[in-house]
Parts: structure tokens; sequence; C-alpha cells
């Protein structure tokens, strides 16, 4: 979806979809214009990919039983590049609500990168460790924010790379706690080339 943009057709999103789930992710956001366009064109989504507005907050398990926080930011209103305060404010609260019950506290946002940005500069009292956002504009590979108390990561155009972060040590909850790379993070990006084969399964969708 671009803007200003023709709307793919039914087929082209149902096969995206059913392409997306094969890849077997455990947690997604979905924008609030893309969940409108997908049920205006009767295209249904599995459990994992949800907008704010349906379930605002995800947790996961690790095998080691350790848990990991998902919190959707919501969708910006139409024609808006930058939060307001009050969206600050609300998604503050939530961050200092829920951090305290996870390891991890991953904020997913679709704002694009100059509202991301505008956000993280705010530097607002509670953050969450990450920032997985979305939307339009650049990418970003791991900068830290926000005092270093917040990674931002955001793909590339056109999904030409895989972003990884490796985690070495959980993130404290005091407030001398700061992301250090090497010391406790590391940010990859991985470009996807023709080094990779296609997974037959989507290619055959896709198709």
């Amino acid at each position: 979806m671009r803007p200003k943009g023709e709307e793919p057709a039914p087929e082209v999103l149902n096969g995206l979809a059913k392409a997306f789930d094969l890849m077997k992710y455990d947690v997604g956001l979905l924008a609030q214009g893309e969940a409108e366009v997908l049920q205006f064109a009767g295209v249904d989504t599995e459990n994992w990919l949800k907008t704010a507005a349906e379930a605002p907050y995800t947790i996961i398990e690790t095998s080691n039983g350790d848990k990991i926080g998902f919190l959707r930011f919501p969708s910006l209103p139409a024609g808006d590049d930058m939060p307001s305060t009050n969206l600050i404010k609300k998604i503050s609260k939530a961050v200092k609500k829920e951090r305290e019950n996870v390891r991890l506290l991953i904020g997913l946002s679709d704002w694009g990168w100059v509202g991301e940005r505008e956000y993280l500069a705010q530097n607002p009292d509670f953050v969450p460790d990450f920032l997985f956002g979305s939307g339009r504009g650049s990418g970003v590979n791991g900068r830290i924010e926000a005092d270093g108390r917040c990674a931002w990561v955001r793909p590339y155009d056109k999904g030409r790379t895989v972003s990884e972060v490796q985690v070495y040590a959980w993130p404290s909850r005091t407030k001398s706690f700061e992301w250090k790379e090497p010391d406790n993070i590391k940010s990859l990006s991985t470009g996807l080339g023709d080094q990779y084969h296609d997974n037959p399964a989507v290619g055959a969708i896709l198709q």
C-alpha cells in the first residue's frame, strides 16, 4: 500500500496473507489501514497478526519460560505523521505497567520513520526495550535511543533485508541500564540476495 497508489487486487492480498502465515511468525502488527483494506477484500488473517485495537498487548514465552511482551502502538490518524502528546503519555503508561512482568518489552509501530523518530526524541520516562518500526521511511539497523534505554529497528524497503537482534543479557529496570553494542546487544541486517533460495511453498502461492 503506497500513498496515492492503487490498492492490490483481492487475489494478491489473499496470496500475501497465506505466504506470511507460512513463515510461522509469533507476533505481528497489522496497521489499521491495512486491516480495513483486507476486510474490504474479504481476506482473513491468522491470530498472530492483529491491529492494536484488536490486541494491544501479547506475551510469548521462550523455551526457558522467560516472558517477552509485545506492545502494539495504535496507528496514527489519517494524515498525521507525528504522535500526539496524549498518545505518547498513553503508551508510556502502558510500558510502565507491562514491563515489570516480562524480561523484555518490545514496541511494535507502523508510524513511519518520522513519527517513530519524534517519539524517541521526546525521550519519555518509560519506553520499550525495543521499538520495531514500520511504515514510510528508511530502515534503521539497531540504533540506540532514549538515553540508551531503547533499541530502534526498522526494515529496509521492499523486503530486501531481514533484521536480527541478538540479546546477550536481559535489561534491568534500574535507571542506570543502557543497551551497549557489543556488550549486551548486537544488531544485524541480512540482505536477501540471490544466494538465498525461495521457499517453494511461498513461491507457489505468489506465482
